[in-house]
C-alpha cells in the first residue's frame, strides 16, 4: 500500500513537470496568418512593397528553442481579369526579420515577419488580382516545422478608369 501511494506521488509530480522538465513536451507552430491584400498602385513598375505575417508558436519542451531560420515558399493559386502569368507559378526566399528569434521554455510568442514582394501597374479598365497561398519553414533547435497560412493574399489591380 505504501508502495502504491509512493508510486501515485511519483506519477503526480512527474504529471506536474512534465510541461517544464519537457516529458511529453513540444514545440509547436499555429495560427499562421499573411495580410489579405495589397492595392498595387497606379503607375508603378516594380513597386517593392511587403506582405506582413504571424505565426503563433508554442514551447512546451524543457529548454529554450531557437528559430534558427526561416523560409516562405508561395503559389500564385488564382488570377482574375487582365492578369500577366499563369497560376501555378512558385516562388521561395528566406525571411530574415522574423521576431522573436527564440522562445523560451513553456513560452509562447507570436512571431512576426515580412515578405518582400513587388508589383507592376501600367493601369487597365478592368480589375485584376492574383491570390497567394504561403507555406512557412521554421529551422529551430528543436528540429524543422511547417505550417500553411491560414488565409491567401491577393494582389489587387483596380480600375484605372
Amino acid at each position: 500500500m505504501a508502495r502504491c501511494a509512493a508510486l501515485i506521488g511519483l506519477v503526480i509530480v512527474l504529471g506536474g513537470c512534465a510541461p517544464f522538465c519537457g516529458i511529453g513536451g513540444k514545440f509547436s507552430l499555429s495560427n499562421a496568418h499573411i495580410d489579405s491584400q495589397y492595392d498595387c498602385p497606379y503607375p508603378s513598375d516594380h513597386a517593392p512593397y511587403a506582405v506582413h505575417a504571424t505565426v503563433d508558436v508554442t514551447n512546451t519542451l524543457g529548454s529554450a528553442v531557437t528559430i534558427k531560420s526561416l523560409k516562405e515558399d508561395d503559389v500564385l493559386e488564382t488570377t482574375s481579369g487582365n492578369w500577366t502569368g499563369a497560376a501555378g507559378v512558385k516562388a521561395s526566399g528566406p525571411v530574415t526579420d522574423y521576431q522573436p528569434k527564440s522562445v523560451s521554455s513553456g513560452g509562447s510568442a507570436t512571431v512576426k515577419f515580412s515578405i518582400g514582394f513587388e508589383c507592376t501597374n501600367s493601369g487597365g479598365s478592368t480589375r485584376a488580382y492574383g491570390d497567394f497561398s504561403f507555406k512557412f519553414t521554421f529551422d529551430t533547435s528543436a528540429g524543422t516545422f511547417t505550417i500553411n497560412a491560414g488565409n491567401r493574399h491577393r494582389l489587387n489591380f483596380p480600375p484605372t478608369t
